[in-house]
């Protein structure tokens, strides 16, 4: 009986060291890699130098190691994630002006290494890699859609989950129109706080008189804030700030920051002949 069962248990045993040996944690790169060295820093707390090295290490390490020996290589991806990290909100829409002072197109293992850095170590290094909910509808114009877009990513996609949120951004494009730019202003956010917080609560801001005054948004906004209020089912949040007209809030609080009212101007109407 022992020496029918020993075959069968050597069996199971090669099977299984086969089937780890095949997993991707013993895929190991071809190159030897100091990730260090092309990456610019000055991420922001939770992200450090550690959190980008180790990613690049385990997953670029092949690219990495290719550029470090391409002379200029890894300087001239270093500069173009300093460069675009430097840009803040708008790095999104700065990033392929970063690339382009540095050439990175003209030199294809600077080209791999940056890509492999974003492609795969995005989040860790800071880069701007979120991806607006195609739900999102245009909002106002294709110039002000691209600011907001690459500014308001996070905000954008936390608002659509929101049906409430959704509504609302969709109702102030709408109900503002052509000034929808001039909502952009800090005049917007300028509205009383609930208890000291960086929030209102909607109960309090929408009893208040319905005309416009010196501490709140116009009139347009202000419709739609207060129309969408109530309109998720179900509970609402015990966090004021997840509430919906908060999140709403939050998407024209990054509007402002990055400056999307210049975007958002409609071009002047053409003098007739």
């Amino acid at each position: 009986m022992r020496s029918s069962f020993t075959p069968l248990v050597v069996a199971t045993v090669l099977a299984a060291l086969g089937a780890a040996f095949s997993c991707k944690t013993f895929d190991l790169p071809n190159e030897t890699c100091d990730p260090s060295k092309q990456h610019g820093g000055a991420l922001m707390t939770p992200l450090s130098d550690a959190t980008c090295n180790r990613c690049l290490e385990d997953r670029c390490c092949d690219a990495v190691g290719v550029c470090e020996r391409k002379p200029g290589c890894a300087e001239a991806v270093s500069a173009v994630h300093a460069c675009v990290i430097r840009e803040g909100i708008a790095g999104a829409r700065k990033e392929t002006a970063c690339a382009d002072a540095q050439k990175l197109g003209e030199l294809q293992e600077a080209d791999n290494a940056y890509r492999c850095m974003r492609d795969h170590c995005g989040g860790e290094c800071g880069l701007p890699v979120c991806r607006v909910d195609p739900a999102a509808l245009l909002i106002h114009s294709a110039n002000c859609d691209a600011c907001f877009a690459s500014s308001c990513c996070p905000q954008l996609n936390e608002c659509y989950a929101s049906r409430s949120c959704k509504l609302t951004i969709e109702c102030i494009v709408q109900e503002c129109g052509a000034t929808f730019a001039s909502t952009l202003t800090p005049d917007l956010l300028n509205v009383p706080p609930d208890a000291g917080t960086s929030v209102f609560d909607a109960q309090r801001y929408c009893s208040r008189d319905a005309g416009t005054s010196a501490d709140g948004p116009p009139a347009c906004v202000r419709k739609c804030l207060c129309a969408f209020k109530d309109y998720d089912q179900g509970l609402q949040p015990t966090e004021l700030a997840r509430r919906p007209i908060n999140l709403a809030l939050s998407v024209y609080q990054c509007g402002v920051s990055a400056g999307c009212e210049q975007s958002c101007m409609d071009p002047p109407a053409s003098a007739s002949p």
